[in-house]
């Protein structure tokens, strides 16, 4: 047996967006969906991703008040925010791994995640960590 897969969370209220961002990374990952910041959050707690997608526009808990209650909760797994509309208000700090525009292209998106989960970056989060 191999390694197990890690997981990835995306947490966006576009069904379209989620299923586009399970079809590019299933094969490496596996996958986890949410529909809004609640959710996620639940998911974070339960799951515990090795990495989390989020959109900023939701309902119910958008992903602003998703990335404040990740930091409120010790949280540092790395984010990347895909998003249609970039954000005009500072973000909360996090460990953001990227702001990524919405696009059909997920090159980079691509490029986020597979940077986020480098050897270095993990060395890093470990280190911000304590471990």
């Amino acid at each position: 047996m191999g390694q197990p897969m890690p997981t990835l969370l995306v947490i966006d209220d576009n069904l379209a967006w989620r299923s586009l961002y399970r079809l590019e990374f299933e094969r490496r990952f596996e996958v986890w969906e949410a529909c809004d910041g609640v959710e996620g959050l639940s998911l974070v707690e339960s799951v515990a991703p090795d990495q989390v997608i989020v959109d900023l526009h939701m309902p119910r808990m958008d992903g602003f008040t998703f990335l404040r209650q990740l930091r409120l909760n010790g949280c540092r797994v790395p984010v990347i925010i895909s998003t249609s509309v970039l954000p005009e208000e500072p973000l909360p700090p996090v460990p953001c791994a990227g702001i990524v525009e919405k696009s059909p292209n997920l090159a980079a998106l691509r490029s986020a995640v597979q940077a986020a989960l480098s050897p270095e970056n993990r060395r890093l989060r470990s280190k911000l960590a304590g471990e």
